[in-house]
């Protein structure tokens, strides 16, 4: 965490902490400068800018940390011309003469840049070779990777979604999906896609292209929205559920087991959608609100928050090569949801931004838009699209998470991974509130009544209350006589039923 330098305090406390153990620290980076200025200190200020900020101290001894003689003037006239004229982006570094040991101390402190004005390197460099980022306490040369990556946000334009896939050909892509798409794309236009035929429409949205050779082919786009089963081209391009037993991951519970389900999804985005939302309400709880005949509905997770999670994902996800090894990957735990893909935040949007009017960005354009018009029918039969791409996903996952009387989603980006998070449902007051014995007791008679008899699973799985607490219920309208057993009192099969008037 970058705490700048203001005061000799400040000063004098940074140093300390450096003696104690013995080096430099990721946000310090300490120079004797006592001949003059490091060549090496533009690293650094660069390292700092694109990592979380830092601080250059220049006097004092990266060995012995002690005050040394410095020629204040000449030094600071070098850092602030190293800031302004051998980095590009310029920084604009907060200088400050201090004073350690009484001697005084030139302390630079250097600001991280934007993600739009990353990656910041050293001129004489060049991108490639001097953009460094800060681990520990050394500067180290970003991957082509990372640079490439800012340089899509700096420019605001990715085209890894309109890559021509040259091993697919027209066949790959599912008929059925492309008539439902042209269809829609059809009875919504106006203009001038009403009178392109449906191979102008196909390659001006980039669903199709031409290859080397003018043949038409698929685009990474059009096979993950429109494809039979773009895995064939790209295996990871898919989602990877696991339901953990513990909350760690990689811990085992008493059976020795790490998770409890886990499933390969596969197939075209809309497929995989609904295919994880299956695989999620399998294996959460649904139901356990206690409001008089019964029960209300309620899962563990919201799928509608769910849904919009996920499909974010898959259309924001990063397509480039270097990603396309990285699935999307859902992970449940016992106390939370977490749904995570490739690349981070893209563009200016930030975190803290999500969900505010106006601040949607696509990193892949011409797929949330093919996205748009391909029919989808959630898992509980509504007709709706894949997405609406109008930066409302994460307004929509606030509100079903509100309506749960959940909290909001945990979101963290980073260059290369972005991840929403959102914690198991808790009971609330407002929910304990409808747990009262005439309540439980009101639910377990209109079960009773419904169904004739019931099992005391039976009656937990509806109530989602545990057997332990139904059986005590059970015992108390024994007791009363309003109901009677069915079988011997200590069978397991044992059945429960209204008691005759």
């Amino acid at each position: 965490m970058f705490v700048r330098i203001e005061t000799d305090e400040d000063l004098a406390n940074a140093i300390d902490l450096m003696r104690e153990v013995g080096t430099d620290l990721s946000n310090y980076e300490l120079k004797e400068a006592g001949g003059g200025f490091p060549g090496s200190l533009p690293d650094s200020m660069v390292a700092f800018a694109n990592t979380d900020g830092g601080v250059v101290i220049l006097g004092v001894n990266e060995k012995t940390f002690r005050a040394v003689d410095i020629d204040v003037k000449d030094l600071q006239n070098a850092l602030a011309n190293a800031a302004r004229n051998q980095v590009q982006p310029s920084l604009n570094v907060d200088i400050r003469v201090l004073h350690y040991e009484g001697k005084p101390v030139l302390v630079g402190n250097v600001f991280e840049l934007s993600v739009r004005e990353k990656p910041c390197y050293v001129k004489k460099k060049g991108r490639l070779a001097g953009a460094l980022i800060r681990t520990g306490d050394g500067d180290y040369p970003m991957t082509s990777y990372e640079v490439d990556r800012y340089m899509e946000s700096q420019l605001r334009i990715a085209r890894h979604d309109m890559v021509v896939v040259d091993d697919a050909t027209l066949d790959d892509l599912d008929q059925q999906l492309v008539r439902a798409w042209l269809s829609v794309q059809r009875s919504g236009s106006f203009g001038g896609t009403l009178s392109m035929s449906d191979e102008q429409l196909m390659m001006n949205r980039r669903v199709v292209a031409s290859d080397s050779q003018g043949v038409l082919r698929p685009t990474v786009a059009g096979l993950m929205a429109l494809g039979t089963f773009p895995q064939k081209f790209f295996p990871r391009l898919n989602i990877t559920f696991t339901a953990f037993q513990r909350s760690t991951k990689g811990e085992v519970d008493s059976n020795g087991r790490r998770f409890a389900d886990s499933e390969n999804i596969e197939g075209p985005i809309p497929v995989m959608l609904l295919a994880a939302l299956r695989v999620l309400s399998r294996n959460i709880r649904h139901g356990a609100v206690v409001k008089g005949a019964l029960r209300e509905d309620v899962p563990d997770y919201p799928l509608d928050a769910v849904r919009e999670a996920v499909a974010n994902a898959l259309m924001h996800r990063d397509y480039s090569p270097e990603s396309q090894g990285a699935p999307v990957r859902m992970e449940l735990y016992p106390d939370r949801l977490e749904i995570i893909n490739a690349g981070g935040l893209f563009g200016p949007l930030t975190v803290e931004r999500l969900g505010e009017r106006g601040s949607t960005q696509s990193r892949n354009r011409f797929l949330s838009r093919i996205l748009e018009d391909v029919p989808y029918e959630d898992i509980d039969g509504r007709q709706g699209r894949v997405v609406e791409n109008r930066g409302t996903g994460y307004g929509i996952m606030r509100n079903a998470l509100a309506d749960a009387l959940m909290e909001d989603p945990v979101a963290m980006s980073s260059l290369d991974e972005f991840r929403i998070i959102f914690r198991h449902r808790k009971m609330t007051e407002r929910e304990d509130a409808g747990y009262s014995r005439q309540n439980v007791e009101e639910a377990i008679l209109a079960y009773l009544s419904e169904h004739a008899s019931g099992s005391t699973a039976e009656l937990a799985r509806a109530s989602g209350m545990s057997t332990k607490t139904v059986r005590n219920y059970l015992n108390a309208l024994l007791r009363e006589g309003i109901v009677e057993g069915i079988g011997s009192k200590h069978s397991p099969q044992r059945r429960y039923r209204i008691a005759a008037q």
